[in-house]
């Protein structure tokens, strides 16, 4: 029944402490006026307001668990008493509930429903959906009469009682029409009237504004309705004149823990922009010229190769691809010869491409190059004695506040961490067994849309990069078919002007997109996965914000 609920706030920032930090919910969606929970198949949205409101709502959980989900509870809030009891049965709805208030005096009940049982420990994850909403109105006659026109009845058909509490609906969800003054269960808070929103599985809106009247409408969020409609997995954000984030799906698909707007995801090529930051802080440092050829830095690994770390920067270097996007389709088939698992460092893709012979000769033309980014990250270890990962992390994401971010395992992967899931027809596997144990210089780190957001300004304002370093990055050296690319970055361009920097990545059970747009200083991100969505949602977000590209 609810899809979404949105209750107002004078306290955002403290309830969204409570609620992120304190309780551990998920954050779902997210701008600089709201916030919004995952609450199993519901969500719960706060909204800024400059009043003071409190509200009373119920989540349902697990029957069986109704004891874990008390010492859970105790462990972090103090349980509302009544009459000495911290809970209660309810033998009408055949349920237990408890009671606490969150920092803005929201009465909060967990409800175990004891026709639902699941058996496992009690997490945040354990929390089914909302089960009742309360509205509180002067008009209940009014209102109910309205809410039954769309056909949600009230329970036991005995007609709105406008002097005491009515539910409509169907168990165990159900709306809880409520005259002002009436004390609320296990509280001393006696209802009063504030505006709310609920958003209904179908998708009607119910408004109750600050009178307590009633209105309807059809919710209208075009990037989230395509992104439910699509039956998108990932994140969406934007940052810059707006800032706001979404996130739809499941971060792991067996146990059903949603996507957060936090999540951290794969990015598959993607990430060949932190190599040419990387490549091009050593060119500032005086340890590496952009001139130098490839037999020169490593001559026992490429005595024959004559590409320049320009031309391996903007895929001009001829160098042979161990994984060519002109000719190869099925990405998993590299590892039937040799593991994933061994794939760890630049070196151990040597044996891939090594002894191939050069397709053209170096600046010939451009031709997307995975090998190239690979020989990119070799020259790294050289120049510096580190691991690629090793320096990538320390001198260009931790440099640019991308504290969630790194090069992680896959067998390591840290929480919060979306897992890839590869669409089979009927059913989905991970990808841990179709792609490198661990990315490196061509591709396969893992970041946060947030952190996307901060490389993006930390590579604009000078902190990655010098100027002269930034403009050589951003110039389209290469193009085809009109596309073009810097160093690690493609190019949209109108009228000779650029209009968008992106970077993608595509890999099984990875799909990105993150791009600047000059013109409106607007960054756009989003991050799924599964090996497609993401582009469809990028290019509904550049249709509904009006920007280019």
């Amino acid at each position: 029944m609810f899809k979404k609920v949105t209750l107002y706030t004078n306290r955002l920032d403290e309830m969204k402490g409570f609620y992120e930090y304190q309780l551990g919910f998920r954050i779902v969606e997210e701008d600089e006026e709201s916030f919004a929970l995952s609450i199993g198949t519901s969500v719960l949205e706060f909204r800024t307001s400059d009043r003071a409101s409190f509200y009373h709502y119920a989540i349902n959980i697990p029957g069986n668990q109704f004891s874990l989900a008390k010492f859970w509870a105790r462990a972090r809030i103090e349980l509302n008493r009544q009459e000495g009891m911290d809970e209660i049965y309810y033998a009408n709805f055949n349920s237990d509930a408890f009671y606490f208030q969150d920092p803005a005096g929201n009465i909060v009940e967990f409800i175990g429903r004891r026709h639902v049982d699941i058996m496992d420990d009690f997490t945040i994850d354990s929390l089914l959906d909302i089960s009742e909403v309360g509205i509180v109105t002067p008009h209940v006659k009014e209102v109910g009469e309205a809410l039954e026109s769309m056909e949600i009845p009230v329970r036991g058909n005995k007609g709105i009682d406008p002097t005491t509490l009515n539910f409509l609906g169907k168990d165990p969800h159900f709306l809880v029409l409520v005259p002002p003054k009436r004390t609320w269960f296990f509280s001393k808070l006696k209802s009063e009237t504030y505006p709310l929103a609920i958003e209904l599985s179908d998708g009607r809106m119910i408004e109750i504004n600050g009178e307590g009247h009633m209105g309807q409408k059809k919710a209208d969020n075009p990037v989230s309705d395509l992104m439910e409609s699509a039956g998108f997995s990932g994140t969406a954000h934007m940052a810059g004149n707006e800032n706001w984030s979404l996130a739809k799906g499941f971060a792991n698909r067996v146990d059903e823990r949603p996507i957060a707007v936090d999540s951290r995801f794969g990015i598959a090529s993607g990430s060949k922009i932190f190599t040419a930051v990387a490549i091009l802080q050593l060119v500032e440092q005086g340890k590496l010229e952009l001139s130098a050829k490839l037999s020169g830095l490593l001559p026992k690994t490429f005595p024959n190769f004559d590409a320049t770390v320009h031309q391996l920067l903007c895929h001009t270097s001829g160098l042979p691809d161990y994984f060519d996007e002109e000719t190869m389709g099925d990405f998993e088939q590299l590892w039937q010869e040799i593991p994933m698992y061994r794939m760890q460092t630049p070196a151990d893709f040597m044996p891939l491409f090594r002894d191939l012979p050069p397709v053209e000769e170096p600046g010939a033309r451009f031709r997307y190059n995975n090998a190239g980014y690979i020989a990119l990250g070799l020259i790294i270890e050289q120049v510096t004695g580190e691991e690629f990962a090793d320096y990538a992390e320390r001198e260009v994401l931790a440099k640019a506040d991308m504290s969630e971010s790194g090069y992680f395992r896959l067998d390591r992967l840290p929480k919060n961490t979306a897992y890839g899931y590869i669409d089979e027809g009927d059913s989905w596997r991970t990808n841990q067994y179709a792609i490198p144990i661990r990315g490196g210089a061509d591709g396969g780190a893992f970041v946060t849309a947030g952190d996307m957001a901060k490389f993006w300004n930390r590579l604009l304002d000078g902190t990655l990069l010098s100027e002269a370093m930034l403009e050589r990055l951003l110039t389209a050296h290469a193009e085809e078919e009109g596309d073009a690319y810097g160093y690690g970055v493609w190019i949209d361009q109108e009228d000779g002007k650029a209009v968008k920097y992106h970077v993608m990545g595509y890999d099984p059970g990875v799909s990105f997109h993150s791009g600047y747009y000059p013109q409106q200083k607007a960054i756009a991100t989003v991050l799924s996965n599964a090996g497609e969505g993401a582009y469809d949602i990028v290019k509904a977000i550049e249709r509904e914000k009006k920007l280019r590209g």
